[in-house]
């Protein structure tokens, strides 16, 4: 296996340094050799919380516009990040509900990315619609902060920081100006057609914006080997961004930004139906399933440019965030017993609240010393979190007319964790020093205050497992960044980067309890739980040019603590109990390559790769993704458009440890190299009407992605439920005035 990865990194990085040689060899007019100005490149605020030349970044900072997301078409998240290193989207379960179940970044997922929208932390999710989701028809730009995050963005960056950034009425209009577009497609792998519509309008002291997006959207289609089908699936989300912004004075512009997105799917589940054995023969049919969920914010944002002994500039928001969640099943059974059967209907409706009202401020100062410059960033955040998680379940005898509200050991309704209350402090500090025209040090710090305060009722005390004791959390931690950037040349720099990051205990860890007799198994509360906590190092080389950046990185990142489930014994009635504990050491390190230049007026080309590896516990960590290689070209003349991604994948982990349950160990899957080829085009038919069409998998390649797949046994007889589409297409039109 070793000598596998060593032949693929030799094989990129060669390959990489000939295209790094070659185009640094081009011509004076592609390459010039002055010194180029910097605030020409692209602009990044995910790494300091304020505006900064990608190539002056301390660190691994990747991005993706939004001509990118609509030249390549995008309709979900798993598209959005395709062509970004290190990224990958577990998009779909097998056994129901299908939809994005979370980003990875460098190999670690879930709650330890942080999600930002316009800045703000994304509230939590249940089900369904989860907090990784949003509309990309809403977005200007999305930045992706590799490595631990949290001296910037405090619990949850303990692998990266990704940040979805709306759009502005700016962006659209000009000066007395009004815009409107309307933009629709259709998507064949997932049937999935939208209706954009767009308006914008800016005025010499008033800008508004505001968007509708609608979309209708069906089971992924499969590959052509796959022998099995996705159970049919309905689903229709609705997405409303609107901003108003007004100039209440020269140096003070007000902001108000609503954000409502809703999703609801209708699922039918044909693999569900049959029969069962617990807790006695029975006979499943129609069993159906809703999942209905709203998340809405609104923002109201204060920005000052009005100078002061404290801050140059600042900006300060109000917001509040509410996430309603439903995830209701219904299905018919006849149970076989002694004498008549009995025909049952079961119903399901399990739900996820969640409240928060939040305050944050960032303020930005510029002090020059002589010459030697610092750029300061200090700000604080609070937040008030407000979650309910309840759950309704009964059945009820068709023949007599009784309902039953005991199943699967627990009474209901009930809550498998109580309501909680979560607080969060925040003061944060970062100081980027330029001690002269070559030398850049960074130094940032923060302070994270918690506090988790259970508040139970009786639904939660009806859960037979609920007498354990709960866990109420004070605590803080401090994280720290220092960071150092050298010019080497006009063009080349060198950086290195010690970055911390944590995640503390969430409601779920710290008190979730219940018991599933049907599986022999109980949950219980985690008191004493600790933080997760990180340490990163990376070093790495930048360049950039009037026509080219470019970023070399190698990372090496230790996380202790890792917050998982381990079995706490069993009981007389041979019920396996579990607890949640700190039991797992992790390290991850690889190495990292990005690359977009401008060849010439009408081609340009884009390149990346990633090599990771990682261990748990000494043992090959199995969500570590693939190496994988990504080659973009992007070819425009007149009116039309084409660009071509070619993504290889090279064969998955062979030394992974078995999958071990009551059963037994299994071996987990493995899967082997491919490569797959997706073109993207667009014409502009005249000046107010352009066509996008796209093809991608052109090769009509049968694979998983192993975000998809990971820690899946190999003799697992659902994988064909994982797999991805087959060859598809999609088309759309977009008309603006």
């Amino acid at each position: 296996m070793k000598s596998k990865h060593l032949y693929m990194c030799k094989y990129i990085l060669a390959s990489s340094l000939i295209l790094i040689s070659g185009l640094f060899s081009l011509p004076d007019a592609f390459a010039q050799s002055s010194q180029v100005d910097k605030t020409i490149q692209e602009i990044v605020v995910i790494s300091s919380r304020k505006p900064i030349a990608k190539s002056d970044v301390v660190g691994s900072v990747s991005s993706i516009s939004e001509a990118e997301i609509a030249a390549r078409m995008v309709n979900g998240m798993q598209q959005l990040f395709a062509t970004t290193p290190g990224v990958g989207v577990k998009r779909r379960s097998a056994y129901g509900r299908i939809y994005n179940e979370g980003i990875s970044i460098r190999g670690l997922g879930g709650k330890r990315v942080n999600i930002l929208i316009d800045g703000i932390r994304v509230a939590d999710a249940y089900t369904g619609y989860g907090r990784d989701v949003v509309d990309v028809d809403l977005l200007k730009r999305v930045e992706i902060l590799k490595g631990p995050s949290s001296a910037l963005y405090g619990s949850d960056g303990l692998a990266g920081a990704v940040s979805y950034i709306t759009k502005d009425p700016s962006d659209l209009a000009e000066f007395g100006d009004n815009y409107f577009s309307i933009n629709t497609s259709y998507d064949e792998d997932n049937e999935q057609s939208k209706v954009s519509l767009l308006g914008a309008r800016v005025g010499e002291n008033f800008e508004s914006l505001i968007q509708v997006t609608a979309r209708e959207l069906s089971q992924l289609e499969l590959g052509d080997n796959a022998i099995l089908e996705l159970d049919p699936f309905d689903g229709e989300q609705l997405s409303v961004l609107a901003k108003i912004k007004v100039n209440l004075s020269e140096s003070v512009d007000m902001t108000l930004t609503i954000d409502s997105q809703e999703f609801e799917g209708d699922y039918i589940f044909n693999s569900q139906a049959g029969m069962s054995y617990f807790p006695q023969v029975t006979s499943t049919s129609n069993v159906l399933g809703v999942d209905d969920g709203n998340r809405d914010r609104a923002t109201l944002s204060l920005d000052f440019s009005n100078g002061n002994n404290l801050f140059d500039n600042g900006s300060v928001r109000f917001y509040l965030q509410e996430t309603d969640q439903k995830q209701i099943t219904t299905r018919s059974k006849l149970i076989f017993g002694a004498g008549r059967p009995t025909m049952v209907n079961a119903f399901r409706d399990y739900q996820f609240n969640q409240e928060i009202d939040g305050f944050s401020a960032d303020f930005f100062k510029s002090i020059n010393n002589d010459g030697r410059i610092h750029n300061i960033v200090y700000g604080v955040e609070i937040e008030n979190i407000e979650i309910e998680r309840p759950r309704i379940r009964y059945e009820t005898n068709l023949m007599t007319g009784a309902i039953n509200t005991f199943l699967g050991g627990e009474y209901y309704p009930n809550k498998t964790i109580p309501d909680t209350e979560i607080e969060r402090q925040s003061f944060f500090f970062n100081d980027r020093f330029e001690v002269n025209q070559k030398t850049t040090i960074v130094f940032g710090a923060r302070y994270d205050g918690y506090e988790l305060t259970p508040t139970p009722d009786d639904l939660f005390y009806a859960n037979a497992q609920s007498t354990n004791e709960l866990y109420f959390i004070d605590d803080s931690e401090v994280s720290m960044k220092l960071g150092f950037l050298r010019d080497l040349s006009d063009q080349v720099s060198f950086y290195a980067q010690y970055a911390e990051g944590f995640r503390a205990p969430d409601f779920q860890s710290a008190n979730l309890s219940f018991t599933n007799l049907a599986y022999y198994y109980a949950v219980g509360t985690s008191p004493g739980l600790k933080p997760e906590e990180s340490e990163g190092l990376e070093v790495g080389f930048k360049g950039a040019s009037e026509n080219i950046n470019w970023s070399l990185s190698y990372y090496d990142n230790e996380y202790t603590d890792f917050i998982d489930t381990y079995i706490k014994g069993r009981n007389q009635r041979g019920i396996t109990l579990y607890e949640y504990g700190n039991v797992d050491e992790v390290d991850i390190k690889g190495v990292e390559f990005e690359l977009n230049a401008d060849i010439s007026e009408n081609l340009q080309a884009s390149f990346g790769f990633s090599i990771p590896d990682g261990t748990m516990n000494g043992e090959q960590l199995v969500s570590i993704d693939p190496e994988e290689a990504i080659l973009g070209i992007v070819w425009s003349s007149g009116d039309l458009k084409l660009s071509g991604y070619a993504s290889f994948t090279a064969g998955s982990h062979d030394n992974l440890p078995p999958s071990c349950g009551r059963s037994g160990c299994n071996p987990l899957l493995t899967l082997s190299g491919l490569t797959t080829y997706d073109i993207f085009g667009s014409y502009q038919i005249s000046d107010n009407l352009k066509l996008r069409f796209a093809l991608k998998n052109i090769t009509d390649e049968s694979y998983w992605d192993w975000a998809s797949v990971q820690g899946k046994s190999a003799s697992d007889s659902n994988l064909d439920l994982f797999m991805n589409p087959g060859r598809n297409s999609s088309v759309g039109l977009k008309y603006e005035f």
